[in-house]
This record gives structure tokens, sequence and C-alpha cells, in this order.
């Protein structure tokens, strides 16, 4: 009994700071950014102001919180996906992260303009700080301890190949009307990149 109170104090925080991050989100979606107002957040949440500001010093650190867990919730559904593929079968993760993240990004196109459209937050390829960047630079890097990938400096190469996918992305997304084909086009070109860049081709 003492243990499931304790289970329940511990899980009320952090029950409450999602729900201001969720209420937050829908407003980001519907305004933007630049509408956000923290009087909005706590009213759409149902909470009192001075709740907000024990788990957030401001709007700003609430946007970067959005922005972290858009970013790590991409992660987390890629190394679900991850999951599925051969332990040993580096160049087939390298391309599943590619191909990926690209389809991610392009499935939550809105959100991501609304939550980065104004920031630079996420798109640096800083290996320290951005988890999906982290995940592709642990693939290169185990990819060439075990030989698979003829890549002198393999985080180096994540940096680069980051920054692939994310102007491939932000193209596809600038494309209002873009085709199947074209995304389909621009994914194939992308994973043909990934197999001539590990290979030393």
């Amino acid at each position: 009994m003492a243990g499931s109170r304790a289970r329940q104090r511990t899980e009320a925080p952090e029950r409450r700071r999602g729900d201001l991050l969720d209420a937050a989100l829908a407003i980001v979606v519907d305004k933007g950014v630049t509408r956000l107002t923290v009087d909005e957040v706590v009213a759409r949440a149902e909470v009192a102001k001075g709740t907000f500001y024990l788990y957030f010093r401001s709007k700003e650190q609430l946007i970067t919180a959005l922005q972290d867990r858009f970013v790590d919730d991409l992660t987390a559904l890629q190394r679900a996906e991850l999951d599925q593929i051969d332990a040993g079968d580096w160049l087939g993760r390298l391309l599943c992260w590619m191909e990926s993240s690209l389809r991610g990004y392009l499935a939550h196109a809105r959100l991501h303009d609304a939550l980065f459209h104004h920031s630079q937050h996420g798109h640096e390829a800083d290996l320290a700080t951005n988890s999906h960047a982290a995940l592709l630079a642990e693939i290169l890097e185990a990819g060439t301890a075990a030989g698979d990938f003829a890549l002198s400096t393999p985080r180096t190469a994540a940096v680069l190949l980051y920054n692939v996918m994310h102007g491939s992305a932000h193209y596809l997304v600038e494309q209002a009307e873009r085709s199947p084909d074209l995304v389909e086009a621009v994914i194939a070109e992308s994973l043909t990149l990934c197999r001539r860049y590990v290979d030393g081709t």
C-alpha cells in the first residue's frame, strides 16, 4: 500500500508536466509558436498558473521541451523499427534510419514546421544533444567497427548524412504539390547515397 502511494506521488508530477506539454502542442498546431501564451496553456491543461512554473521557467523553455519531445519520440519509434532488423545488418539499419527519418518528418510536417520553423533546435546534428543524430552515429560507429562500413570518422559521417536527411525532408516539405513519385524518388536517391558513402565509393 505504501509503495502504491509512493508511485502515485512520483507519477503525478510527470503527468502534470505531460498535460502541460499536450496542451501547448495542441495550441502550437492550431496557432503556431508565436501565438502560444502561458495563460492559454494553463487554461487548456486546467491547472493553476503557478503549476506551470513548477515545470517550466518560461514559454521558451516549454517550446524547447516540445522540440525535445518531438525528436525523442521520432528516435524511439526508429529504435523500435531497428529492433526488427538483424543485429549485424548495419547497412540495413542505416537505410532504415534514413528512410524512416524522411517518412517520419513528412508524416508530421505540420507539427515539425510549427515547432521548428523559427528555430534551429533539433536541426543541428549535435551528437551530444540531438538523440536522433546520435542514433545515426551509433549505427555508423558500430558498422565501421564491424568492418561493414569504410568510414574513417563515423561521427563526422553522421553529421553529413544527418544533414542529407534533413535537407531532403525540408525540400519535400516545401513542395506543397509534391507527388508520391517525387517522395519516392528523393528517398531512393538518399538510400543510394548512403550505400555509396559507407562503401567508400
